[in-house]
Parts: structure tokens; C-alpha cells; sequence
């Protein structure tokens, strides 16, 4: 199904719209078909006589005659022309200049944006009014020049809203996931950012057209309009210039008044309609792709049987008072074949590590130190266009939040063929179409949903709709950023159950990002604990859950409700994780810790290899401080 008909239909249902639209309809017929309706020409040369200056409305004439012993109402007719032509024309100047000055300043941003917005400031701080009257009388007061002085000085309005829309729709998790699929910038922009912008700027430029209008009938009005053409503005000059007040000849200024009124009126109604159907409303988010080079060095070679090898990964996001420090020597391993699981407390840095890990960063964050391998290939110091086609091809994303993730104007068809068409050129669009329905079905959604739109599915559906996208070019390697996140206790059962069937059918790796622990030990195979941007402890599932080597490990498993001890009491840990402006300089969890001692306090602890894998804890060294907990 098309948005453009629902549109439509929601506009016929918006009264003062429809009204608006019946308005400017009259208005355009009548411009349109001026010579026909009009009963004279207005720009015929006639003999007259001071006895035919403006007379009152009468049979022959129904609005009177001007100063020019012209009928009035032929002039309002063919007037008409004139002020829609400048009104339209002038608008499409200013979305066009002041659209794409948004689109680049939003979508770029850094310098060039800057740059851009105070160009716009510039012209902003000016009188409108007073530039345009000094540019016509310098340019001349033709109809193009008018037009083209409207245009080019009523952008800036248009700039600033397509700028600050473009920026949130640039930080949308669907434009995330398009940069992951390997699109470009100009392919993001044309199918992902201008589509989502571009209702609001059609609004807001039927909005222009009545400035438009009211422009140049100013310009008119002040005797700056074109001479040689007739327009309303002309006319309630001509009117109040050559005596229609004294004259008491209110015929010859109030219809062209009324007329302006009327167009002016018709187009507010219609741009806010279609500001109030079309408006996306949208979220921002943090996330953002950044290309990243990483300062570590090269040579590093692949661990047989493994597709993933993270070594030593660190994070850094600028701040006030220098870098943060996200994620530090982070180290993991994910085998061909198996599923690892990141789990921790929100803030512990494991969506940060797996988007470091893909160079998918927010603004201001970059890899400072390490490595992440897949196959061999180092991507963290891979160029951008050769990431570009690895993405998706060979690893793919499952992002947080299925709704945001989906581009909510473009049927979830649509989407998966996009991903299937950018990374294979030769396919048709009916066999990607075809590929698209047998996806959905794959993941158990009925093929006729493919013209489905994002709002029209629910949460588990679209949730599945997502991991039909991660398939889409059959990659060895997924990442599903909390793949269970806002979803009924049923649907996380369903989509956790899909993803494992899903691994055992095609055997493709995966690592779920989650704070659940049931996830983790009902999905994977292995597991790494995170904690203040570090490494807690990772190993097998089950030797991790059996036998807990890290304080804060032991603490989560406890927080965790089990149906073997429903009578245990369930416990809590104190405090919060630690804000990456004020990180503790020892062991990050030392101020949360039960069994800390002072060297907690004051070193970080290494990865101590451990009956159950790896665990970052000096109780592991120095057993005596271990207490009756023990280790």
C-alpha cells in the first residue's frame, strides 16, 4: 500500500485544509482562465473621458472602473496571474536554496554546517523587507528579477527548519542501519533522510507562497513592481497613488485587497494541514555513524576457528575536560558457529563495544587503541568504501528498538530489498522482491506482509522484521543489540527461540547484547561480563553461571530469580555504575564491591585465567581477602 493515497485521504478528512485547497483552486481556475472570464482587457488601449474614471460598480461594470477607466474586475482577474506566478515561483526558489543549504548543513554537520548556519544567521538578522526593496530598485523591476529577489531572500526560514529536521532524522537507527548496510552518503540522503524531510518542507513551503505573495504585492504597493503587468499589489497602488480614497472609489481597493487576502488565507490553511498530516515528529538518538581510523598496530593474525577476535579495544569520546574513556582493552573471542552473549548494567559500555567494533560510533567518539579482526581483516583500520561493503555482507546488525530502527514511511518489503539490491547491483527487483517474502517467512511472517509498514506490524513482529533484514545478504556473523528489549515476556521467548533455530538452520555466528541473563543462558554459548567499560569476566555460559569467579558476576546471578530456589531471597547491588567522567582509579567495581581491600582501591586488575575462563579480580591473586566467599 502507498502512503501517498492514506495521505490523501487524511487530508480530505482535515476541514479547514480541504477548505484552504478549494480556495486556491478557484483562484488558480480563474488565473488560468482569465481571457475567458474576463470582460474586458485590461491591456488593451482604449479613448476614455474623465466621466469614465472611476465609476461605481454597475451592469457593464460590476466592480467599477480605475483611474485608467479600466473595468476593475477584469484587472482582479488577470491580476490573479501575476501574484500566483510570483507567489509559486518565488517558493520554489526558497525551498530549493534553502532545502539543500538544511540538508547539507544538518546532514554534515562539523564545519561545513557551521559555516552554512551562519550564512543564514546572516541573512536572518536583516529586514527581509528593507533588502528586498534595495535589491529591486538596484536589479530593475522585471517580473523575473522580482521573483528570483523573493526566492533568493525568503530561504533562510526553510534552512533552519530542514536543518534541525535533518539532523534528527540522520541520528534515526533506520539511517544507522542503512550506514551499516554499506549505503553512501548520497544513497542515505536520496532514500533515508530527504523522504523523511521532505513532507514538512512541501508544508512549509505553501506557507512561502503566501509570503510570496504578500511580498510582492508589497514591492507593488510601493510602486517597485513590474509597470507592464497587472497585479493586485499594482492595483492598491494605482488605487491609493491616484486618488481612489479622495475620490471616495472604494471598488478600486478593496477587491484586490480581498483577493490578496483570500490566496494568502487559502495556502495558510493548506500548509498547516499539511504540517499537522505530514510532520514526522521525529526522536533523536545517539547514535551515528563516524568513520574512525585506530591507532594500534597491524599485523595481528586470526585464532583458527574463530570469525570475530576483539584485542584490546579502547573507546574514547571527547569531552570538556579531555577524552572519556567508553570501553578499555576490551578482549573477546566469537567462534564460527557459536553465540556470545555481553551482558551488564545499563552504562557498562556494551553497545558502545560492539559499535566501536563496527566504526558505527556517535559523534565524537573514535578508537583509540586495538583491534578487531573478522577473518583476518583489521576493520578498524579498514577504508571507509571497503567497510562499506563488508558491512552487511559479512556482519550485520540487529538494532535496539525495531520501531526506530525501520523506516516508517517505506514498507518493510521495500527495506529488505534495498539492503539485497546495494549489495548485489545485478539482482532484479522482482527476485530481490521474491527473496524479501521468502525472509519473512524464514523468521514467521506471512509473506503478504511484505507491503507492510513499520506502524501496521507489532512489537515482535517488527522485532522479526529486523532479524529478516540482518538476513537479508546471508551474513557469517549477526549482532543483536538487545533483541528483547520493550517486548511481553511470550514474544522474548519467541524471538529467542527464532534466533536459535535461525543459528542451528544456517550456522551463522552471533553476539547478543543484553542486560538479561536469562537471554544469555537460554541463547549462548559464551559469555562476557562488562562493568565500567572493562572486562569483568567472560567463559562458557555454563561454567560462568556455575561457578562465578567475579564479585560482580556472583552479585548479578544473585539479583537473578531462579525457579530451582524460588524461596531465595533475591538481592540488590548498591550505587551505580561509574560516570566516565569520574571513573574510580582502581577496579571500576571497587566501590561497589563486598570484598574490595586496598589494592581494589588504587590498581586495575589484569584478566586472571580462571576454572571457568577469565576474570578481572585480585581476589583471584589474593585468595586470603576473599572472605567466606571465596572465589
Amino acid at each position: 500500500m502507498s502512503d501517498r493515497p492514506r495521505g490523501f485521504r487524511g487530508f480530505r478528512r482535515h476541514r479547514l485544509g480541504m477548505i484552504g485547497l478549494a480556495m486556491l483552486g478557484i483562484a488558480v481556475v480563474v488565473a488560468f482562465v482569465a481571457p475567458l472570464l474576463a470582460p474586458y482587457d485590461p491591456y488593451a488601449n482604449v479613448t476614455i473621458t474623465i466621466a469614465d474614471i472611476f465609476q461605481p460598480p454597475s451592469g457593464s461594470h460590476l466592480l467599477g472602473t480605475d483611474d485608467g477607466a479600466k473595468d476593475v474586475l477584469s484587472a482582479l482577474i488577470y491580476g490573479a496571474r501575476v501574484s500566483l506566478i510570483v507567489g509559486f515561483a518565488g517558493a520554489i526558489i526558497s525551498m530549493l536554496v534553502g532545502g539543500t543549504m538544511g540538508l547539507i548543513a544538518g546532514y554534515r554537520a562539523g564545519w561545513l554546517g557551521q559555516v552554512l548556519m551562519r550564512i543564514t544567521d546572516f541573512f536572518l538578522v536583516i529586514p527581509d523587507l528593507a533588502l528586498l526593496i534595495v535589491l529591486v530598485a538596484i536589479v530593475g523591476q522585471s517580473l523575473r528579477n522580482i521573483i528570483l529577489a523573493i526566492g533568493l531572500l525568503g530561504w533562510t526560514g526553510t534552512a533552519r527548519l530542514v536543518r534541525s529536521q535533518t539532523l534528527s532524522v540522520r541520528e534515526r537507527k533506520f539511517v544507522l542501519r542503512a550506514k551499516a548496510m554499506g549505503a553512501g552518503d548520497w544513497y542515505m540522503l536520496r532514500r533515508h533522510v530527504i523522504p523523511q524531510v521532505l513532507p514538512l518542507m512541501l508544508a512549509n513551503t505553501v506557507l512561502v507562497v503566501s509570503l510570496a505573495i504578500i511580498s510582492e504585492s508589497t514591492l507593488a504597493f510601493l510602486g517597485l513592481g513590474d509597470p507592464r503587468l497587472i497585479s493586485w499589489g499594482q492595483m492598491l497602488n494605482l488605487g491609493f497613488t491616484r486618488g481612489a480614497v479622495s475620490a471616495g472609489a472604494w471598488w478600486a481597493i478593496i477587491p484586490p485587497g480581498l483577493a490578496i487576502v483570500w490566496v494568502v488565507l487559502s495556502v495558510t490553511l493548506i500548509g498547516t494541514a499539511l504540517e499537522d498530516l505530514l510532520n514526522p515528529k521525529l526522536t533523536r538518538h545517539h547514535l551515528e555513524p563516524e568513520e574512525i581510523v585506530a591507532t594500534s598496530p597491524s599485523g595481528a593474525q586470526p585464532v583458527e576457528d574463530v570469525l570475530l577476535d576483539v584485542r584490546d579495544l579502547t573507546v574514547a569520546f571527547e569531552g570538556e575536560q579531555g577524552p572519556l574513556i567508553a570501553v578499555e582493552n576490551v578482549s573477546f573471542e566469537v567462534g564460527r558457529g557459536r553465540v556470545v552473549g555481553i551482558v551488564g548494567e545499563s552504562g557498562c559500555g556494551k553497545t558502545t563495544t560492539v559499535l566501536g567494533a563496527l566504526r558505527l560510533l556517535a559523534p565524537g567518539g573514535k578508537i583509540v587503541d586495538g583491534q578487531v579482526l573478522l577473518d583476518g581483516l583489521d576493520l578498524s583500520r579498514m577504508e571507509p568504501d571497503e567497510l562499506r561493503r563488508l558491512r552487511w555482507d559479512r556482519v550485520a546488525i540487529v538494532f535496539q528498538g525495531a520501531m526506530n530502527a525501520l523506516n516508517p514511511v517505506r514498507t518493510i518489503g521495500s527495506q529488505i530489498v534495498e539492503v539485497i539490491r546495494t549489495h548485489d547491483g545485478d539482482i532484479t527487483k522482482d527476485t530481490a522482491r521474491a527473496r524479501a517474502g521468502d525472509l519473512l517467512e524464514m523468521v514467521g511472517i506471512p509473506r503478504r506482509r511484505v507491503r507492510a509498514h513499520p506502524h501496521e506490524l507489532s512489537g515482535g513482529m517488527r522485532q522479526r522484521a529486523m532479524i529478516a533484514l540482518a538476513l537479508a545478504c546471508e551474513p557469517d556473523l549477526i549482532i543483536a543489540d538487545e533483541p528483547t528489549t520493550a517486548l511481553d515476556v511470550m514474544t522474548q521467548a519467541q524471538i529467542l527461540e527464532l534466533l536459535e533455530d535461525l543459528q542451528e538452520q544456517l550456522g551463522v555466528s552471533m553476539v547478543v547484547v543484553t542486560h538479561d541473563l536469562g537471554v544469555v543462558n537460554d541463547a549462548c554459548d559464551d559469555v562476557v561480563v562488562m562493568y565500567g567499560g572493562r572486562v569483568a569476566e567472560k567463559g562458557p555460559v555454563a561454567r560462568v553461571f556455575r561457578e562465578p569467579q567475579h564479585p560482580y558476576t556472583r552479585l548479578l546471578l544473585d539479583a537473578f530469580p531462579t525457579i530451582e530456589d524460588p524461596g531465595r531471597p533475591l538481592v540488590s547491588i548498591p550505587g551505580a555504575p561509574p560516570r566516565l567522567s569520574d571513573l574510580p582509579p582502581g577496579c571500576r567495581f571497587a566501590p561497589r564491591c563486598p570484598s574490595a581491600f586496598e589494592r581494589c582501591h588504587e590498581e586495575l586488575p589484569p584478566l586472571y585465567v580462571t576454572r571457568s575462563g577469565e576474570a578481572s579480580c585480585f581476589l583471584l591473586a589474593e585468595p586470603a581477602f576473599a572472605g567466606d566467599e571465596g572465589v
